[in-house]
């Protein structure tokens, strides 16, 4: 019997453990629908998430073991807590979620210019191998929505706005390289400051309606750092 071995990296799920080649994560209330996403991926061959295998006798969820390191938290990469993306690893971002929203954009319920949005695209929820991404994970918080507020939350995240320790231009250059490795439209481009705020307003609530004050805070201010450069930043990627 392969021994249960305590998982670290990510910055919410606790309790998750490898057993072998597998993954056993305690469920929550969207699992249900975030293994039908995980399934509806693996159906159509697209290896860049967990397989989904089952279920467990205490009803912990079971998938593939990814093999590679995940940033354990923003800005945080193999024990460097001064981490800037490169701009391969920027353009393997876009492009993985790029063919993830491609490929879940029939998925039963989904209309015209849907996806299922994976919701939290942060680095902390890539798997790298040789220090590229090449999976994601996590999807207990996955829902039918617009592909945009997915790449709006990616581009927050990864580009670390709200740091005042970077520049306009590296927060801009670093939302270009994904936004070109997605193939995002020049049109959609124009309107991607107003839903990132829309994203930092989400997170923001989120970490409210859980008593997180300090979380909360570092999403307001994020917004209001954004809203002060939005054009210095937005002229690097439009």
């Amino acid at each position: 019997m392969c021994e249960e071995i305590p998982l670290k990296g990510g910055r919410i799920t606790q309790g998750v453990f490898r057993k072998g080649d597998y993954v056993l994560r305690p469920c929550c209330s969207n699992s249900f629908f975030a293994h039908e996403a995980l399934k509806w991926l693996d159906d159509k061959g697209v290896a860049i998430a967990p397989r989904f295998i089952g279920l467990t006798g205490d009803r912990r969820e079971i998938t593939t073991f990814l093999e590679g390191i995940s940033p354990t938290d923003l800005g945080t990469y193999k024990g460097d807590d001064q981490w800037r993306p490169t701009d391969r690893q920027l353009h393997e971002a876009g492009r993985i979620i790029k063919t993830l929203h491609e490929s879940l954009s029939d998925f039963p319920g989904c209309l015209d210019g849907q996806t299922v949005c994976h919701n939290d695209l942060s680095p902390c929820n890539f798997m790298f191998l040789n220090d590229i991404p090449y999976a994601v994970f996590d999807w207990d918080a996955a829902g039918i929505g617009d592909p945009l507020d997915d790449i709006a939350y990616a581009a927050w995240m990864w580009s670390c706005i709200g740091d005042s320790e970077y520049t306009s231009a590296q927060k801009g250059h670093e939302i270009k390289v994904i936004l070109d490795s997605y193939g995002l439209i020049k049109s959609q481009r124009g309107i991607l400051i107003t839903k990132i705020c829309e994203q930092m307003q989400r997170v923001g609530k989120s970490l409210l309606s859980s008593n997180n004050t300090e979380g909360y805070q570092w999403a307001y201010d994020s917004e209001v750092h954004l809203r002060k450069y939005q054009y210095e930043i937005a002229q690097f990627f439009l």
